[in-house]
């Protein structure tokens, strides 16, 4: 589960931000929303991040899959290619990797992860650093740390490895992924220890960090991928895909696959209550994309995962966004969700706690700061104790958070005036 995440110098994030998923100790209520991982230590399972457009959301989701797309990208590569195939292939990672902010190009980009990995060889704390540039005139591309400790409470902290590279690179990926082929050139003992005793470090890490994470991307609208996500539910469990969209959707009344004649071909079909059979594309795109989200959240909830969900309110209704964060409270999982959202009443108070929620804001410099609900009332209030009933939606609408990216409503209006005033509508033809 992750612990913390910290991030600067990406895309939209032009100042250091963090993320903390430690749940405050003095917040006892909605104790379904938590994990514990030791004792008087919670790990939230729900974090929301509020933001108005542009103001660095997608940013901080893209961070966390940067990671992941880091750690893996060797595993489809060759080792010993051509030259030319080689350098083919990192610039194409150069391409996939999130840039760096417009007025911090000459800077290393910065994602460091804390999280807690349970089920490996080496169970404890694990520490990611990764900072790197996609500037050429910049010799050092990567550096790549990774610490341990057994846990949150110890003071021996292990460092696992701390390295620097010239291309874009990691370390961890490659040794995992080749690790056959370092070991057949390793002929001293000791090293040979070494390498293994750091290579289970690696495995733990890499295979957390491949196994437990699903975003789901801007493709969720992609109607070929909402297709492929139901017709691999209903071959998986029908019975629970009726369940779930009967709740939402009274005209379905049940799932159908058909195989096209004379292919191997698979149509989806239903049926409404006066069982007249439907195909897969007259179910509405609200429907489609909540049945995808669903079923991608089991996956996570089976595999104790996390999953990313960027402007999750997109295309589906207020009591359907509180469907997908009231499953992820099941209690014996531990999962986690990170989402975005341009809304303020996607953060529901009857499901989340104060301190899952976060907002973005604009500093006095014209910076982007990411602000947790909680601290921003008891800095506000001057005190330790907030009440839970202090809600994010009203701040909002006052405009007391998510401040320099929301336009006033005197500004809205003057802007309307300015319209009328200039008579500039007739510009604006149709042809």
């Amino acid at each position: 589960m992750y612990i913390y995440l910290k991030i600067d110098n990406i895309c939209g994030i032009d100042k250091g931000i963090k993320i903390d998923f430690l749940a405050e100790p003095r917040k006892r209520n909605k104790r379904e929303t938590v994990v514990e991982i030791e004792k008087g230590k919670n790990i939230n399972k729900l974090t929301g991040i509020l933001g108005c457009n542009a103001s660095g959301k997608s940013s901080i989701i893209k961070s966390i899959m940067a990671i992941d797309m880091f750690l893996k990208y060797n595993s489809n590569s060759e080792r010993n290619q051509s030259e030319d195939k080689e350098r083919r292939y990192y610039k194409r990672i150069e391409e996939l990797m999130p840039k760096a902010n417009v007025n911090r190009k000459d800077e290393y980009s910065v994602i460091e992860l804390c999280a807690y990995i349970e089920n490996c060889s080496k169970p404890g704390i694990y520490t990611y650093r990764l900072e790197y540039t996609l500037n050429h005139e910049i010799e050092i591309k990567t550096k790549e740390k990774l610490t341990y400790k057994c846990n949150l409470n110890s003071t021996k902290e292990e460092k696992i490895l701390d390295i620097e590279k010239k291309r874009i690179e990691s370390e961890i990926g490659l040794k995992y992924n080749y690790k056959d082929s370092f070991i057949q050139d390793i002929i001293d003992e000791k090293a040979m220890s070494n390498f293994e005793e750091k290579l289970e470090y690696y495995k733990c890490f890499y295979e957390y960090i491949d196994n437990e994470l699903i975003y789901a991307e801007e493709s969720i609208d992609d109607r070929g991928l909402q297709y492929w996500l139901i017709l691999s539910w209903i071959e998986e469990d029908k019975e629970t895909l009726e369940e779930v969209v009967k709740l939402i959707d009274k005209t379905i009344e049940k799932f159908d696959i058909e195989i096209v004649e004379g292919s191997k071909q698979k149509r989806i079909y239903y049926y409404n209550k006066s069982n007249q059979k439907l195909t897969f594309y007259d179910m509405s795109n609200g429907t489609r994309k909540f049945l995808s989200y669903i079923y991608l959240l089991l996956i996570t909830l089976n595999n104790n995962g996390m999953i990313l969900i960027d402007e999750i309110e997109n295309s589906l209704h207020n009591d359907l966004v509180k469907f997908i964060l009231k499953l992820v409270t099941i209690r014996n999982s531990n999962s986690q969700i990170i989402f975005t959202t341009n809304d303020q009443y996607t953060m529901d108070e009857e499901i989340m706690r104060i301190d899952q929620m976060y907002y973005l804001e604009k500093d006095n410099d014209g910076k982007t700061e990411l602000k947790r609900f909680s601290e921003s009332i008891r800095n506000e209030k001057n005190s330790n104790n907030v009440r839970n009933d202090e809600t994010i939606r009203k701040k909002f609408k006052e405009k007391s958070i998510c401040r320099g990216f929301q336009p006033s409503s005197e500004k809205i209006d003057l802007f309307i005036n300015s319209i009328e005033n200039r008579d500039i509508l007739k510009k604006y033809i149709f042809e």
